[in-house]
């Protein structure tokens, strides 16, 4: 009894193409148990348990090369260390992922939430800086490339701390942070505008208002958006929460 199958069937047990199969013989990774009179290609237990390795080594993106490599030479050590780079490398992955993922939940509640001045409770949130201004100065293209600044930075939402004649550009962060936002009540004032100097002169007029820092968030769900209106919302912490 033939207990061996087609390139065809072994192509389906996989999901994949019978030219992938193909292309795996040429380089030679994966033979047939044999030809039969007919000259159709004819796969064991064995084939199959080889093709799910090489399947498996070009899920992790392994290279053909580096498959031979492996299938060929490599030990019980050899493959403990593929694994345990492996293993580091998907659970970064998986961590940007995730990152990326509650960046665009953030969006979606941003962009659906109605903008309406008001007072929140907020927890705790922590700060880490990313660069000192003054409050005549604007961030510049030069400031982001010298910052070195990776991609994620635009997917989070920006905290500008104001103290005085200062200020500082901020995201959240789950480390050491530089800045502390209270966990309390705060109002809530959603201003708009065109251009930084529209937006310095509303922040400013509510700076020399007030005591103690004042927050201003830049929703990251901008990026999202066509226009040319930008919004941005100041946080001032109630009284009872600074004291």
């Amino acid at each position: 009894m033939d207990e061996t199958v087609t390139i065809n069937q072994l192509a389906k047990i996989f999901d994949i193409s019978h030219h992938q199969i193909r292309y795996y013989e040429e380089k030679g990774l994966l033979f047939p148990s044999y030809t039969d009179k007919n000259r159709y290609r004819k796969y064991s237990l064995k084939e199959i348990y080889q093709l799910a390795q090489i399947l498996m080594l070009r899920n992790l993106n392994l290279s053909i090369a580096q498959i031979k490599d492996v299938v060929t030479t490599y030990k019980k050590n050899d493959y403990l260390s593929l694994l345990s780079e492996k293993s580091k490398e998907l659970s970064d992955e998986i961590n940007k992922l995730q990152k990326i993922k509650k960046a665009i939940d953030n969006h979606y509640v941003n962009i659906t939430n109605k903008k309406v001045s008001s007072t929140k409770y907020l927890k705790t949130n922590h700060l880490e800086k990313i660069i000192t201004l003054k409050t005549n100065e604007t961030l510049s293209a030069k400031d982001i490339f010298k910052l070195q600044l990776s991609t994620q930075f635009f997917y989070n939402d920006i905290i500008y701390v104001f103290e005085e004649d200062e200020y500082h550009i901020c995201i959240k962060t789950e480390h050491k942070a530089d800045f502390i936002m209270n966990e309390g009540k705060y109002s809530s004032i959603f201003i708009i505008g065109e251009n930084d100097d529209e937006f310095e002169e509303q922040i400013l007029s509510i700076i020399d208002k007030k005591n103690g820092p004042i927050y201003v968030m830049e929703l990251s769900s901008g990026i999202f958006t066509n226009s040319n209106i930008l919004e941005l919302e100041i946080l001032i912490p109630e009284k009872s929460d600074i004291d």
